[in-house]
C-alpha cells in the first residue's frame, strides 16, 4: 500500500552570515519528522579564492538538548567546540555534535577550502535528545565520505548516513531509532522504499525535482507521509542523477520546548539552558588544539 504525501513545504528563505539557506523544518504543517526537530538546507555557495581568515569566533554559538548533524554535498567544513573537540569533514562527509548539557561550537569553511574555492552545498540536521541524553556531556564524532555505508538498490544507490539499512549501519551515534538516506537514482528510473510501521518518515529534494507518488516535486521542498502505508515510490525521469534524503525515525514521545539553539523538554530546563550559557558554564573554545 503506497504511503501517502501528508504535507508539502517550500521552506522559507534566510541568511547565515554570507550563506543563503531555506528553513524547512520545523514549520506551520510539520513541527518534527521522528526526533528531527530542525533542518536547514544550505543552497550551493561559491567561495571564491582568497586569503583564509582567521579563527576569531565570530560564528560560536551555544546548543543544548540536541545532536547537531551536517551533511556536505560539496565543499569542506571544520569544527571546533567548547568541549576541546576539533574536526574537519569534505564533499560526502558529515559531523556529529551532542550538545548534552550544553556546549558552544563553531563550524566554518577550512583555511584550504578558502583558499582554493570551489561550491559549498550542505545540510544542518537537529537532532532532539531524550531527556536522559540532553544531561550527558557533550560529544562529536566526524564521518569522513568513505566510511559512509553504501548500498546498490534498483536503479542507483543509497548511503546509510545514519540509522540501519539491509544489515549495513552507520558509525554515527543513536539514542533512539532514526535514519538519514541519501538516494542516488540514475537517469529514467524508478525505486520502491519499504517503509516501516510505527516510524515517522519525511523526503527532502536538495536539487533535481523527483517523482514521488507519481507527482514531481522541485528543489529544496519537504514532504512528509501519512502514517499508514508501506510504499514509498520513486523515480528520476531526468537525464541526470537524482538524489533524494530519506530521514525520520521513531515518533519523540517526551515533551519538546524549543526557544533559540535550545530545545528541552520544559521551560524550566530552558531557563536553565540560558542561565547556564550567560553564567560561563559552556566553556571557551581554544581554536589553538
Amino acid at each position: 500500500m503506497e504511503k501517502r504525501i501528508a504535507a508539502v513545504y517550500g521552506g522559507t528563505d534566510a541568511l547565515v552570515g554570507e550563506l543563503k539557506v531555506n528553513r524547512v523544518l520545523p514549520n506551520r504543517y510539520i513541527h518534527a519528522v521522528g526526533p528531527f526537530v530542525f533542518l536547514d538546507h544550505i543552497y550551493p555557495y561559491n567561495q571564491y579564492p582568497t586569503t583564509p581568515s582567521p579563527n576569531d569566533g565570530k560564528f560560536a554559538h551555544p546548543h543544548r538538548g540536541i545532536a547537531t548533524f551536517s551533511y556536505l554535498f560539496n565543499g569542506e567544513l571544520e569544527h571546533f567546540d567548547s568541549a576541546g573537540n576539533h574536526g574537519i569533514v569534505k564533499a560526502g562527509g558529515a559531523q556529529w555534535m551532542k550538545a548534552g548539557n550544553g556546549v558552544i561550537h563553531d563550524e566554518g569553511f577550512t583555511p584550504e577550502f578558502q583558499q582554493k574555492g570551489g561550491v559549498f552545498h550542505g545540510l544542518q540536521f537537529w537532532i532532539n535528545l531524550p531527556s536522559e541524553n540532553k544531561a550527558e556531556d557533550p560529544a562529536y564524532f566526524g564521518l569522513q565520505s568513505e566510511d559512509v555505508p553504501e548500498l546498490s538498490i534498483t536503479g542507483g544507490t543509497i548511503r546509510v548516513i545514519i540509522g540501519e539499512f539491509e544489515g549495513k549501519s552507520s558509525p554515527v551515534q543513536t539514542y533512539t531509532p532514526h535514519f538519514i538516506y541519501h538516494i542516488q537514482l540514475d537517469p529514467q528510473s524508478e525505486y520502491i522504499f519499504g517503509a516501516e510501521m510505527g516510524l515517522e518518515y519525511a523526503i527532502f529534494l536538495p536539487a533535481e525535482g523527483i517523482s514521488v507518488n507519481s507527482q514531481v516535486f522541485a528543489k529544496s521542498e519537504l514532504l512528509a507521509f501519512e502514517e499508514a502505508g508501506d510504499e514509498i515510490h520513486l523515480a528520476n525521469k531526468g537525464s541526470g542523477k537524482g538524489h533524494i534524503i530519506l530521514f525520520g525515525g521513531a515518533p519523540y514521545e517526551e515533551p519538546i520546548v524549543a526557544e533559540g539553539p535550545f530545545v528541552m523538554n520544559t521551560r524550566g530546563e530552558i531557563a536553565e539552558a540560558y542561565s547556564g550559557f550567560f553564567n560561563g558554564h559552556y566553556g571557551k573554545i581554544d581554536y589553538n588544539k
